[in-house]
Parts: C-alpha cells; structure tokens; sequence
C-alpha cells in the first residue's frame, strides 16, 4: 500500500543489557493519521458517492476510478476505515457465516421497531424508531392498536444485514482532485521542527 511510503518514521533508541549501549532503530509512525476538511482541498465539490458492490476491495475500486490500485489508502481515509474486517462490508458468505457464529438463533428477535403511523396525513410516529416488546401505540382517538400493528420484531440477522448494507455507501474523491489530495496528504504528514525533530520524515521518539 503506498500509504504507508508518505508515513514519516520514529527512532527509537533500544537498550541493551548496558543502558549506555543502545542501538536504534528506525520505525513507521503507525500512529500517524489526518482528520480531512474539505475546504483544505478548495471546493465543496470533493467527493463522489460511489456503492461497494459483493466482490469490491479498496485497490480494485481504486484501479476502476482512479487508473491505479494504489491509491486504495484514500478510499480508507476519507471515510475513517480502520479495520476491513469491521469497516468493510461483507460479502453474503462472509455476513452469513459471521452471523452463525455470532448469534444462537440467527432468526431471533434483536429488538422491535415502530411502525410508522399517520394522523390526518401527518406522520405522528416515525417508522424505524427502536421500541420495547410491549410497545402499543395509542392513536389521537384513544384506540390502542394491537403489539402487531404497533411495532415490528427485527431478527438478529436483518439486523446484521442492515449494518453492512450502511457501509456499502461511502464517499471517493473525485478523480481530478487526487493528485492534489495526495499532495496535501504528505504535507500534513511532515515533521514540524522540535527538539526532536531531525527531518520532515524522521524525528526521535
């Protein structure tokens, strides 16, 4: 991954035995990270929405959008990607097997969700709102409606399905506005002068 070519390095003194003999040792400042602003680019025209489809990884939608596999690590910047495995979305297989594994009963109820309702064309209850299981909505009338007609049960498993299906939705920078992002991104990865500063790329740790 190129990212990690515009990481800057620590050195880190390593002791031996001896605390006069240390030897050091030059390593990625793994640690390093940048919050992006827009506006830093110069437009508020920066990103492209863009779904990751079954089959998608960040160096292949990186290749189909920006000629060029390496640029993956923006992908995972721009929208705050630490782990693929928690952050990506999972194939079917994968979310099936990981919803095996993860609940007793995958057809379970999670937790209960209102049904939305109206009154005189006015939305009075949204639907999707979490509810408990004894939830019964009570119209202006004064009628309660049944549990069936008030809520709904959300299996463990539609539950799971609909956290993966939010992570298909993420942002990409627009093609013409890599090369700049890309400059700016090792700017911000610079050393700034310190007592332990040594170079742009390098300080003590």
């Amino acid at each position: 991954m190129a990212y990690f070519s515009n990481i800057p390095n620590l050195l880190y003194l390593k002791y031996t035995q001896n605390p006069f003999d240390g030897q050091w040792l030059e390593i990625k400042n793994i640690f390093s990270r940048i919050k992006v602003v827009p506006d830093e680019i110069g437009t508020v025209t920066v990103f492209d929405d863009y779904f990751i489809a079954d089959g998608d990884r960040p160096d292949t939608i990186s290749y189909e959008m920006y000629d060029d596999p390496n640029y993956d690590w923006t992908i995972l910047l721009i929208n705050n990607m630490i782990s693929l495995y928690n952050d990506w979305p999972k194939s079917k297989y994968a979310l099936d097997e990981y919803v095996s594994h993860k609940y007793q009963d995958t057809e379970g109820i999670h937790h209960y969700e209102a049904i939305e309702q109206k009154y005189k064309g006015n939305v009075v209850v949204s639907g999707g709102m979490k509810v408990d299981e004894a939830y019964q909505y009570v119209t202006p009338e004064g009628l309660t409606l049944t549990k069936a007609q008030s809520r709904v049960g959300i299996t463990n498993y539609t539950y799971e399905i609909d956290i993966n299906e939010k992570k298909r939705e993420i942002n990409l920078i627009k093609p013409d506005l890599i090369p700049q992002f890309n400059q700016m991104f090792k700017e911000k990865m610079r050393f700034k002068p310190s007592t332990k500063f040594i170079n742009e790329k390098r300080r003590i740790a």
